[in-house]
């Protein structure tokens, strides 16, 4: 065997697989870097609306556009009756919220399909509370909700909206409008108010947000939450604006 020549085939080899790996590992970092934006892509007036407002966007802006469809779903009551917290006996700690699998393995038996909930960071604001949404999709429901309740580092108790997702008659799916048209919009028409600081923009469903009837339906909505706790959904079709209080909201008048 020429050991030289297999040295070298060898080192070859090893070299076009490093080139190869490189290339997926570029691909990736590409991907995320186009995965999302800043306010710098917002148009040129909107830079100057926020200027003057003091408005300020610390949340990367998704770039993707997906086309989507309404939503249709039930709220199940479960034996509790929905309304009020269920304890955990025994509490396990809270870390366990920050790994899926943990979390899981831990209350998966004890909270009903907990593996169709998603955590939301930035919708987790509250002391005391960890917030979840249900995943339809790939895409969180705003107003379908897991919350788990803590102290003493341990989760004591939780609450559900359980639903049960139902065929949506009619209607095609559209392809939804880019984030950057939903930020532009709630700056120029004067949703957001002087120093107003945007940490999220998520793109999810988002309906009623008030189960009083048997069905329910929601729409493609891009969530921008605030800094401080207030929040908008902008229908990600016809762009109408709204939050959790309010079906849909009037722009602020005066500068």
């Amino acid at each position: 065997m020429d050991w030289g020549r297999a040295k070298t085939v060898l080192i070859l080899a090893f070299l076009a697989l490093n080139m190869v790996l490189g290339y997926q590992l570029w691909q990736e970092w590409r991907e995320r870097i186009d995965s999302t934006v800043d306010w710098t892509s917002l148009p040129v007036e909107a830079r100057q609306m926020m200027q003057e407002k003091n408005i300020r966007i610390g949340a990367k802006i998704p770039t993707d556009t997906p086309s989507l469809r309404d939503i249709t779903y039930k709220l199940q009551l479960p034996a509790s009756g929905g309304s009020g917290r269920i304890a955990i006996e025994p509490p396990p700690e809270t870390r366990i919220v920050f790994n899926n699998k943990e979390l899981q393995q831990a209350l998966g038996d004890v909270i009903p399909e907990l593996s169709k909930y998603r955590f939301d960071y930035y919708g987790s604001g509250r002391e005391g509370e960890y917030a979840f949404n249900r995943m339809i999709e790939g895409l969180p429901l705003f107003d379908a909700k897991l919350i788990l309740y803590y102290s003493e580092q341990k989760i004591q108790s939780y609450r559900l909206d359980l639903i049960e997702t139902l065929p949506t008659e009619g209607g095609q799916a559209q392809k939804v409008l880019p984030a950057t048209q939903a930020l532009t919009s709630l700056i120029l028409k004067k949703y957001l108010p002087a120093g107003a600081a945007v940490k999220e923009v998520a793109l999810g469903y988002h309906g009623q947000g008030i189960f009083n009837s048997d069905t329910q339906v929601a729409a493609p909505s891009w969530r921008v939450l605030l800094e401080d706790g207030n929040l908008f959904y902008v229908n990600a079709v016809s762009g109408e604006v709204s939050t959790d209080k309010e079906s849909t909201l009037e722009p602020l008048t005066g500068k």
